[in-house]
């Protein structure tokens, strides 16, 4: 990696490193050089006894899960999908739910970056702790990281309880709803009058019994298909959107208990073609920010109503000193807006940024915003000591594209 980041330099390319294609912008995107670490994926240590592994920095979260749970380990927290790298999922502030939990990057106890000399940098909260704080969630404009020490535990299992709830009782319970259970999400579908509540918390019990021909109809392809066909039929008539998602709701959207592993419950198949945008607000905002963005979509609020036809999710993240980390410094509420294509993506997408930025939002740097450096400068109080790093540390702007730029502007020519 050193060799192929020298040999950048001397031909004066800029280099993106990408990860496993997951973001929903143009991050990892490049007119020039694109680095892949997909070969770069193995385990390179373990350490038992302080229960943490480390391993090279392409893997994907779905291999590491096994990795880890071959040594009786696991992930404290994790998100819903597993197809991410570890680099690129760490780098974009990727999460999952649960208010006394971070980010994944909060799991990383040191980690290798290659800067744009050639460097090899080892950082962790003990050896360069600014660094390290900023290279977490580095965007990748800081350098490519090539291995990564995460801290895991025991493992153990998880039961899930999922359970709808009016839409209003949903808002008013949230505090009881968050801090009753390790882990916790919800997900509205919009023109609904329910909110399906989705709670995990560690148990002894063994994993719940369930049959291939059941898993194969909950998750597998039949399920995917339908769905697709239900986006597919929104999108060429919008007025029905309403009517396909009271009806996914009264199917999908029902009670159920069920153990097991717990990257295995926390994780979910992938889902049919989308886009999506995220915020982090404050947690204490998140009941109010749900209710402004129903306004918003049923058109109380005075504007035009939106035919959306995906899911609003709910999660909560502890807060951390990530220097760019979405929930640097509070304890968050990630908000993510997702939908199929349709007429109302464009509004929607805009009308949601709005009400985010107007609550101190902070986008998630993995999915669409619009929002440029100049107004996300003041929500991050380290904003300036990441950029003053990422102009010391890559002076000629190898690891820069048009996304680092909107936010950081030039660091100067190749």
């Amino acid at each position: 990696m050193v060799a192929v980041v020298r040999a950048a330099a001397a031909a004066k390319k800029r280099v993106r490193v990408v990860g496993a294609g997951h973001s929903w912008n143009d991050i990892a995107c490049t007119g020039e050089s694109m680095m892949n670490l997909d070969l770069l994926c193995g385990v390179l240590a373990v350490d038992r006894e302080a229960r943490q592994i480390t391993v090279a920095a392409g893997i994907r979260l779905r291999e590491l899960n096994e990795r880890v749970a071959e040594h009786g380990l696991a992930l404290s927290n994790l998100g819903s999908i597993a197809e991410q790298s570890l680099a690129g999922a760490i780098s974009t502030g990727t999460h999952g739910s649960g208010i006394r939990f971070g980010n994944l990057a909060t799991q990383v106890v040191a980690l290798r970056l290659v800067t744009a000399d050639g460097t090899v940098r080892d950082l962790s909260a003990e050896h360069d702790p600014e660094l390290f704080a900023a290279a977490r969630v580095g965007l990748g404009a800081l350098g490519v990281i090539t291995a990564v020490t995460v801290q895991c535990e025991e493992a153990f299992h998880l039961e899930e309880r999922a359970f709808a709830l009016p839409f209003d009782r949903a808002v008013a319970s949230l505090d009881e709803l968050i801090d009753g259970h390790e882990h916790m999400k919800l997900w509205w579908l919009p023109h609904t009058d329910e909110v399906q509540v989705y709670c995990y918390n560690r148990t002894k019990a063994q994993k719940t019994p369930r049959s291939r021909i059941a898993r194969w109809f909950e998750e597998g392809p039949l399920v995917l298909a339908a769905f697709a066909l239900l986006l597919a039929w929104g999108r060429i008539w919008p007025r029905a959107i309403p009517a396909i998602n009271r009806f996914v709701k009264s199917i999908y959207f029902k009670p159920r208990e069920r153990v097991d592993r717990s990257d295995r419950i926390l994780n979910i198949p992938m889902p049919p073609m989308h886009r999506e945008s995220e915020y982090a607000i404050g947690r204490e905002q998140a009941g109010e920010a749900l209710s402004a963005l129903r306004a918003l979509i049923d058109g109380s609020d005075g504007g035009e109503p939106l035919h959306v036809n995906f899911v609003v999710e709910l999660r909560f993240v502890a807060g951390d000193d990530g220097m760019l980390s979405p929930a640097h410094g509070r304890a968050s509420c990630q908000i993510g807006a997702y939908m199929h294509a349709g007429r109302s993506l464009d509004r929607y997408f805009e009308g949601f940024e709005r009400l985010m930025l107007a609550r101190g939002g902070r986008p998630h740097w993995g999915k669409e915003f619009r929002a440029g450096g100049d107004v996300l400068r003041p929500r991050y109080p380290r904003f300036d000591r990441f950029a003053a790093l990422r102009r010391e540390l890559d002076p000629n702007g190898m690891f820069e594209n048009d996304y680092i730029r909107r936010l950081f502007g030039p660091s100067g020519p190749v």
